[in-house]
């Protein structure tokens, strides 16, 4: 190991841990007004980007290659590192929290039961998208290098990857390049629309091939596609084999669908390519998830499927993007198309996504450093805990005395509401004494910050999976405000 590298072993050792940053005085009178898992991420977000500042300036080496080592050295080595003491780097932390909590003043409040709603869903992306610093942006530059896809395979155990504008762009691209004018198989089981956050509209497979003068071939029934009905399906044209998690509908009753690791043997048998389109999902498993598990993209990687196409915004966090993620090989087919340059991010979309994938890898959940974590990762006991606060402080006025009542709920990821995808919660339901909720919700969407609520026919219910503990306060003054 070289001396240089030696040295700035030494100085990332020096950091302290995150569980000596929760410990500091600082950190602990915020304990209050945050939950756990916000002060968690803001510690190793600091912590992330004091390791970034020790790589940009690593410690100076002598000519012979030896680091420092003599007196005025070690004194100026402690007057570097005193930004990097505990008490400084919990100041960082703190001061990160306080100031996400001002610029979330204009960010509507999401109480609507809809995680991913499309007023407050452009924040989530804002937010990822604005977490690329100079040093991401600087090595968005050299993402042929490596990094992004290092980062991937850390994660997910995938050999390469390509960043595309959308998840309509991604597909597109791969039908283009592996398949051309040939057969694509999919089951008719999963040809429905997929549901891509942030995107205008949900992409739709059978559209889509259409578009890349492929033939489109259906296997199997409306409820059942087994193996079997995809071999049958397949043929001397056939050269894309696709699977999707479809997103926007849900098959109940007497279904049926072929292992994903069956499909990709039959497509490695057969010289065709498996693609799966995941759609909205985490690049590792989640098992403490509160809704219902679903195919990650570590899962269709473990299950040998060379390519699968992921939204880069929505569970996984990142800005707005689509993800072509799979073997070098397949990888290099689709870089070396010619509509690969045109289906490219942009610089700063991939430097966000980076930025997202380095959140990801100082973590083992990758729930609980997601924009929207307050609402994926919360326990039930911690919404019911925030319902508690927010009837507590509105029963001290009159005008709502008798009208609030804590209510259990189901938060939905996305406005399908579909059964898998709810989240179990509470909330607060209020009767307005005008007896007019539509009115009462509206006042609360003109609010500063806006309150978004779900309107029924005689109350207005806030779902408090959307609201943030330290936004309990902002809440019940909306509330009140609006009668």
């Amino acid at each position: 190991m070289s001396p240089g590298l030696e040295a700035l072993q030494r100085q990332f050792a020096r950091l302290p841990s995150v569980r000596l940053l929760q410990g500091e005085s600082r950190i602990e009178a915020l304990r209050d007004r945050f939950e756990d898992g916000q002060i968690d991420a803001a510690i190793r977000k600091v912590l992330c980007d004091a390791r970034d500042r020790i790589r940009l300036r690593p410690p100076e080496t002598e000519a012979d290659g030896h680091a420092e080592t003599d007196g005025h050295a070690e004194a100026d080595g402690h007057a570097k590192t005193d930004g990097f003491a505990p008490e400084r780097l919990a100041e960082r932390a703190a001061a990160r929290l306080e100031s996400e909590a001002r610029s979330a003043g204009e960010v509507p409040i999401n109480g609507s039961g809809i995680i991913f709603h499309p007023l407050v869903r452009e924040h989530y992306a804002g937010t990822a998208a604005g977490s690329a610093s100079r040093l991401g942006l600087t090595l968005a530059a050299y993402e042929e290098d490596g990094r992004t896809a290092g980062l991937v395979r850390d994660l997910t155990g995938a050999e390469d990857v390509l960043v595309c504008r959308s998840v309509a762009d991604a597909f597109l691209l791969a039908v283009r390049a592996l398949a051309g004018r040939a057969e694509v198989v999919i089951g008719r089981s999963q040809a429905g629309l997929i549901d891509a956050p942030f995107e205008d509209r949900p992409v739709s497979p059978v559209s889509l091939c259409a578009l890349a003068c492929a033939t489109m071939v259906e296997a199997g029934a409306t409820n059942k596609s087994r193996l079997s009905d995809y071999r049958s399906a397949m043929g001397n044209r056939t050269a894309l084999i696709v699977t999707a998690r479809p997103s926007t509908c849900a098959l109940r009753g007497f279904t049926e669908e072929a292992a994903p690791e069956e499909i990709a043997r039959a497509g490695a048998e057969s010289g065709a390519t498996v693609l799966h389109l995941a759609g909205d999902t985490t690049l590792r498993p989640v098992p403490s998830a509160p809704f219902a598990a679903r195919s990650s993209v570590t899962d269709a990687v473990r299950s040998g499927t060379p390519l699968t196409i992921a939204a880069g915004g929505g569970l996984i966090g990142g800005p707005p993007c689509g993800l072509l993620i799979g073997t070098r090989q397949v990888i290099a087919r689709l870089r070396a198309h010619g509509t690969w340059p045109a289906a490219q991010a942009s610089r700063h979309v991939r430097a966000g996504f980076d930025a997202r994938l380095a959140e990801l890898a100082e973590g083992s959940c990758d729930l609980a450093c997601h924009p929207a974590a307050h609402m994926l990762a919360a326990t039930g006991e911690a919404v019911g805990a925030r319902a508690r606060l927010l009837c507590e402080s509105l029963s001290e006025d009159r005008r709502l005395r008798g009208a609030c009542d804590l209510i259990e709920s189901q938060t939905y990821l996305t406005a399908y509401r579909l059964p898998a995808d709810a989240l179990p919660g509470y909330a607060v339901s209020i009767r307005p004494p005008d007896g007019d909720p539509a009115g009462l919700a509206a006042r609360w969407l003109k609010a500063t910050p806006p309150l978004l609520a779900e309107c029924g026919r005689d109350r207005v219910r806030i779902d408090m999976r959307g609201v943030a503990r330290h936004r309990i306060v902002d809440v019940a003054r909306i509330v009140r405000s609006g009668l």
